[in-house]
């Protein structure tokens, strides 16, 4: 991976963890995500408009642009029932940490990509620093206390949630090739907000009014953020192989934990230092390989 595809997935990386920390203080979060969704859609459409006369979209950019338009609803309702019923230090590592766990192994099978041996210790790396993150202590019980919480429903909601990532890291790095990344993500985003409608009007109808009138302001950044923050890991998934920038991105982790540590003060701060080393490790490692 380049210098320059490492420093955009890393300014994604940060941006990404600033908007999940807003949406998890929303008060319905799937509300929350129609409504920056809405507004993404209006803030990018000069955009869409710029680029989309002079970039032709072939079958096969359709339909990766409609299989990622279903991929990323069910991500955003995964991820709205995640922080509705967990916390989001818990959700947001392992929504986001197990993505590395599935996308090496999608990849090879059907992208026949190759990691190279300093590129797959970058993303071990990354993996135990996110695992790390989640203990306690030290203790050999608190060890065992990642696993334990696999049946609570937030995690539960969180790891689906990760799955949804893998998969559409996927066809998205295949759509990139066939539909310019401005045009690819605005289509996806007008799939995305009308299959979420339906969902939100039969089970928040009267939740949308009062969501924009206490949380407008919110909603305007995260629209900002949401739609820029993955335009950069579009341009990046063309210039380095997905299993490479789906790994970096998990320093988001990074900037959530340092900002629990040092603006929240969550607890067990030792434990998330630790794996919050090992996740930029494996981002060095990553950044190193070519």
């Amino acid at each position: 991976m380049s210098g320059f595809a490492l420093t955009m997935v890393l300014a994604a990386a940060f941006f990404h963890a600033g908007w999940n920390y807003l949406a998890k203080k929303s008060r319905k979060k799937l509300v929350f995500i129609w409504w920056f969704l809405l507004v993404a859609m209006a803030l990018y459409l000069p955009m869409f408009f710029y680029f989309f006369p002079g970039n032709p979209i072939p079958p096969q950019g359709w339909a990766c642009i409609a299989t990622t338009g279903v991929l990323h609803f069910l991500y955003f309702w995964f991820l709205g029932g995640a922080y509705e019923r967990g916390d989001l230090s818990l959700v947001y590592p392992i929504s986001r940490g197990s993505g590395p766990l599935f996308v090496p192994f999608l990849a090879v099978l059907f992208l026949q990509e190759h990691l190279s041996v300093l590129g797959g210790t970058g993303i071990a790396l990354i993996v135990a620093g996110i695992y790390m993150t989640h203990l306690k202590s030290f203790s050999p019980r608190s060890f065992a206390e990642p696993f334990l919480c696999l049946s609570e429903g937030g995690t539960v909601w969180a790891l689906c949630t990760g799955g949804t990532i893998a998969l559409y890291s996927l066809v998205d790095k295949a759509g990139v090739q066939f539909v310019s990344p401005p045009v690819y993500i605005y289509l996806m985003v007008v799939i995305t907000w009308l299959l979420l409608t339906p969902v939100v009007f039969s089970t928040n109808r009267r939740h949308v009014l009062l969501e924009w009138k206490e949380n407008r302001k919110t909603i305007l950044i995260v629209g900002l953020l949401v739609l820029g923050t993955y335009l950069t890991i579009l341009f990046a998934l063309q210039m380095a192989k997905v299993s490479y920038v789906v790994a970096v991105r998990e320093v988001s982790i990074v900037f959530s934990v340092l900002y629990g540590i040092l603006r929240l003060g969550e607890q067990h701060g030792m434990q998330k230092i630790l794996g919050a080393t090992l996740i930029a490790t494996g981002v060095v490692c990553i950044g190193l390989t070519r």
